[in-house]
């Protein structure tokens, strides 16, 4: 048996384990998003078992970086909303390859050796990786988005208060051309 047939045998016991392992922090809601995977009625849910299991199959068979980045990308940008700690946001990864080493690591250095086991984790480790590439790039947005809206507020809240008249308004954007320029 070739190790990415033996992976394929062991795929759908690791995506089980590690979704359920996943859905641990998320307390008493972890029922319902486990439970419910309609796209419709549970898109958190839906979208978390969806890029796992790509996850998985990539682990177990070649690696198409194209659809991995997309797979990577969509992960992060629910998990950046969710999470304000970038450790707990990627630990994840950590608890697949705990899964993978608690599963079948023995049965795998036995069959295989270790080459095989550590060229697995070489791949969790580059999509963990990649992974968090995205993740940061969807914080900043939000922090940026977060800023603009404060802006936006106090300047309406100014001009509501009659602080700022008509002849000296001008839009967030001029102002923040203003910043960049200085």
């Amino acid at each position: 048996m070739e190790f990415k047939d033996f992976l394929q045998l062991k795929k759908s016991e690791i995506l089980e384990l590690w979704i359920n392992k996943f859905w641990e922090d998320f307390g008493e809601s972890a029922y319902y998003f486990k439970k419910e995977i309609d796209p419709f009625t549970n898109p958190f849910g839906y979208h978390i078992r969806e890029c796992f299991e790509k996850v998985l199959n990539s682990l177990c068979g070649d690696i198409n970086w194209e659809e991995m980045e997309e797979t990577l990308q969509k992960l992060a940008q629910i998990r950046a909303v969710q999470e304000s700690l970038p450790s707990k946001a990627s630990k994840m990864f950590l608890i697949l390859k705990g899964i993978i080493r608690d599963r079948i690591g023995e049965e795998i250095l036995n069959k295989f050796g270790i080459s095989h086991l550590l060229d697995l984790e070489d791949r969790i480790n580059a999509f963990m990786l990649r992974y968090f590439d995205f993740y940061q790039s969807f914080r900043e947005r939000l922090y940026e988005l977060k800023v603009e809206e404060f802006k936006r507020n106090n300047y309406l809240l100014l001009k509501r208060a009659g602080l700022i008249n008509e002849s000296s308004e001008f839009t967030l954007k001029d102002e923040a051309i203003q910043h960049k320029k200085h």
